[in-house]
């Protein structure tokens, strides 16, 4: 009986090559370029910037290792949801720290009355007199002719 009668030889698995992405474009083969930290703040808050859901005024974002904090406050949680999403489109982020603070501003009620608004008198229509408008207090209207 020969040695290696009945066993199979060991064999080697197809290794894929290391791939990676570029926000929405990719895969490109090979190892991500590493990016300094300045490159990345200055992506995530262009990033920012263009969305239009976020208001980027309010973002702070900082950056330490590839790894993105945002900090600071948005007017929903759909705008910090967003803004998560922006920091992890740009290339070189290895972590995202989502430390926005919502703060919802009231939007008003009609059911409430709160959208209400002063409205202004009407104009006159072409032929009608006009009223009489109200005189303060001790003053006398001229007569009308």
């Amino acid at each position: 009986m020969a040695e290696n009668e009945g066993r199979m030889p060991y064999r080697e698995e197809k290794v894929e090559p290391k791939v990676y992405y570029m926000g929405d474009h990719g895969p490109f083969p090979g190892q991500a370029p590493t990016r300094s930290d300045e490159d990345i703040k200055r992506d995530v808050d262009t990033a920012l910037f263009y969305d239009e859901i976020v208001s980027s005024l309010g973002v702070k974002v900082s950056v330490n290792n590839g790894v993105v904090t945002l900090s600071g406050e948005v007017n929903s949680d759909q705008a910090k949801r967003s803004a998560d999403q922006d920091a992890w489109q740009v290339a070189g982020v290895k972590d995202v720290k989502n430390e926005l603070q919502v703060r919802e501003t009231p939007t008003p009620s009609r059911a409430a009355g709160q959208d209400l608004v002063e409205a202004k008198p009407p104009e006159p229509i072409f032929g009608e007199p006009v009223s009489q408008p109200q005189q303060l207090q001790g003053e006398q209207a001229p007569p009308l002719h």
